[in-house]
């Protein structure tokens, strides 16, 4: 394996098409596993992939129920692992305090919750992680992870701003959402980006390849590549349920 992975579990805004999963992104390292969000059918898809005790810690980008619909189910997996003696630690989750009452909903005997703040840098699975506040309906935050100078970088939701350009800059692999596309009903548009807005901040940050997700479920993604081909001048890419990007 190369420095560091990622394979999509799930990449759908919202919610699912048939079979499908909603947000989920799960990074390997050389040392370690780390998953970036854990949305609807996620946790249908994690066995293919791993287990919960492989898991260096949980990264939750926000608490809407697209984002961290299976964590609870990802939680009682983990309560059967430390029951059985195949966890010896409890699940390290990260997660924004606000909206407090969906916070404290994650709290208990199976997980070690720390919360997300701008200024909170983490080691995981060997990988120096950060974050970036970004514009969204609520707290949420974007995700740059850095393993043996390959760099990795999830925008989260979030409407075009100038931080995530800043936060992509050079990065190898971009995953960032687009989830406005012209004549889907999918969303309102508030708190989100179109495929240009997403190639625009991917074009400005000079990243290397850009993979849009977050997707509308009854979205054009063929003109959604189109028009972020448009604007970004590296490699484009939509993903499935098996897609795996190495850098």
């Amino acid at each position: 394996m190369k420095a560091l992975q990622v394979t999509i579990l799930g990449y759908w805004g919202g919610y699912p098409s048939a079979g499908g999963a909603t947000a989920g992104y799960l990074v390997t390292t050389d040392e370690g596993q780390i998953l970036l969000d854990c949305g609807s059918g996620v946790m249908s898809r994690l066995p293919y992939h791993t287990s919960v005790e492989r898991l260096s810690g949980v990264i939750l980008s926000h608490l809407h129920h697209d984002h961290m619909a299976d964590i609870g189910i990802l939680q009682y997996a983990a309560v059967g692992a430390l029951r059985n003696n195949r966890m010896s630690e409890r699940l390290k989750l990260f997660a924004p305090e606000e909206p407090s009452d969906m916070l404290v909903k994650l709290h208990g005997p199976h997980s070690d919750i720390t919360p997300i703040r701008p200024d909170l840098k983490v080691r995981l699975a060997g990988a120096d992680i950060e974050f970036v506040p970004v514009e969204h309906t609520i707290s949420c935050f974007a995700v740059k992870i850095t393993y043996k100078g390959k760099v990795l970088v999830y925008s989260g939701d979030t409407s075009y701003c100038e931080s995530l350009i800043e936060l992509a800059r050079d990065a190898d692999i971009f995953l960032c959402e687009a989830t406005i596309c012209e004549g889907s009903y999918h969303t309102t548009g508030q708190g989100h980006m179109d495929a240009g807005q997403a190639a625009a901040i991917a074009e400005k940050a000079r990243v290397k390849k850009l993979v849009l997700v977050h997707l509308p479920s009854d979205g054009n993604f063929e003109l959604m590549k189109q028009t972020a081909s448009a604007v970004f001048g590296g490699p484009v890419y939509l993903p499935d349920s098996a897609s795996m990007y190495t850098v």
